[in-house]
C-alpha cells in the first residue's frame, strides 16, 4: 500500500469506522471500562478491544458524502510506557490543564470483512513518532 498524502485519498481502499451516532459525534465509540487500564506513577496505560463492529467505508470521502459501506471488525492493543518527558500545560483563558507524560507507545491492530483480512506487524515492530498519556481538566472540569 502507498503513502497517504493528506487530502489525497486516491490510493484508500480501507476506512475502518463506527460512523456517526445520533448525537453528530463521528470516528468514536463508548470503550468499555474493563479494556482500559492506566496506572500514572508507573507511566503504563494499556486499551484491548477485540472484534469490534464498525463499517468499512473503503475512503474518507466516501464515509463523508454517506457512500456505501460493508460490516467489518477491527481488534487492537495499543500500550504507553515509559518516560521520555513529563510536561504541564495550563492555561486560565481557555480553561485548560493537563499533566502529561511524553512516552512510547507500541500497537498491534487486526481488521476483517467478509472478502479482507489484514493483520499488522507485531506490536514490537512499531515506531514511536509521539506518544503521550496524562490527565487533562477543561471547560466545566476546569475547576
Amino acid at each position: 500500500m502507498g503513502q497517504v498524502v493528506p487530502g489525497n485519498f486516491s490510493n484508500q481502499i480501507h476506512d475502518f469506522n463506527p460512523g456517526v451516532a445520533p448525537s453528530g459525534l463521528f470516528w468514536t465509540i463508548r470503550v468499555p471500562d474493563d479494556s482500559v487500564e492506566v496506572d500514572l506513577d508507573d507511566a503504563r496505560a494499556s486499551i484491548k478491544l477485540s472484534d469490534v463492529e464498525v463499517r468499512d467505508f473503503f475512503s474518507i470521502p466516501n464515509f463523508l458524502t454517506g457512500g456505501p459501506s460493508v460490516p467489518a471488525n477491527v481488534s487492537f492493543h495499543i500500550l504507553w510506557s515509559g518516560v521520555k518527558q513529563r510536561v504541564h500545560l495550563h492555561d486560565n483563558q481557555k480553561q485548560f490543564d493537563a499533566q502529561l507524560i511524553v512516552n512510547t507507545a507500541t500497537m498491534a491492530w487486526s481488521a476483517r470483512t467478509q472478502d479482507f483480512k489484514f493483520k499488522s506487524d507485531p506490536a514490537n515492530t512499531s515506531t514511536t513518532i509521539f506518544a503521550a498519556i496524562g490527565h487533562e481538566r477543561n471547560g466545566v472540569f476546569f475547576s
